[in-house]
């Protein structure tokens, strides 16, 4: 590119003269999931090349559940992109629902946003190293464990038929659970070992259980931020906290109307 560069309202069409050109800017707006146009700020030419042509899958979640979202989470970041500066918009059809920054890594990234609610995001635009990548969005799909504070170990949910209990000492698939945010604010629980929903059986009568197909009240939890950095589940089929019953020796079980030891958990996003 040569001669002067002009100022003022600029569209990312394609390449020049087969140089390849990268534009970090303010005033993002985002028409589609692929056309991204630039207004009101100069364009700054990135020299270096891009460290991905990959589609990085990404999801969102809030730091301690409930409907207002504050993180983006891209998976799958290659060992190029380390070190480089990040930019991320998350969106919606209508416009910007928030935005963040931060700085790659190899792997997982968690990228601190604005708030945004999580129903209404259609895509995230993403940046990386002035570097347009390409992403795909999933909501809810963030993934986690469940620590006891109790006895230190992690939540199992090995079948349909056995209750979830607090006996392992690292994170396989029968540790993994998808957190769903709910519409109404709640979360729910969905076990990697079955694919089914964490349920307080009985409306909390009998101890937790991965064995449903579907979301109602009694797979509904608030997610309960502690001062310790724990937080603790409220079921809404009873409002009873879950317990770690017996200390972790125990099923886990919706029963409690107190948070102790026995009722605390380490959220773990793996």
């Amino acid at each position: 590119m040569t001669g002067a560069r002009r100022k003022g309202t600029w569209r990312v069409a394609a390449a020049v003269a087969g140089t390849a050109i990268a534009i970090s800017v303010v005033g993002l707006v985002v028409a589609s999931g692929s056309q991204l146009d630039v207004t009101n700020g100069p364009p700054f030419v990135q020299d270096t090349s891009r460290c991905t042509n990959a589609t990085l899958a990404t999801t969102g979640f809030a730091s301690g559940g409930g409907r207002n979202w504050d993180r983006v989470r891209l998976v799958g970041v290659p060992d190029a992109c380390a070190g480089l500066p990040i930019s991320v918009v998350v969106y919606r059809a209508a416009g910007e629902l928030a935005t963040g920054t931060g700085t790659a890594a190899a792997g997982t990234v968690d990228i601190t946003t604005g708030n945004y609610r999580s129903n209404r995001v259609t895509g995230v635009a993403l940046l990386i190293g002035g570097w347009g990548v390409p992403t795909t969005w999933t909501p809810g799909g963030t993934v986690v464990s469940l620590r006891s504070f109790q006895n230190g170990e992690y939540v199992t949910a090995a079948s349909t038929t056995s209750p979830l209990i607090a006996d392992s000492t690292t994170i396989g698939t029968n540790q993994q659970f998808d957190l769903i945010i709910n519409d109404d604010g709640s979360v729910s629980l969905r076990a990697h070992s079955n694919n089914r929903y964490v349920c307080a059986e009985d409306a909390g009568a009998s101890p937790l259980i991965a064995n449903r197909t579907a979301i109602g009240l009694w797979e509904e939890f608030t997610l309960i931020n502690n001062p310790d950095g724990t937080v603790a589940l409220q079921s809404l089929a009873n409002d009873m906290y879950v317990c770690a019953e017996d200390a972790g020796a125990s099923p886990l079980i919706a029963n409690r109307t107190w948070i102790l030891e026995w009722e605390e958990f380490y959220l773990v996003f793996d």
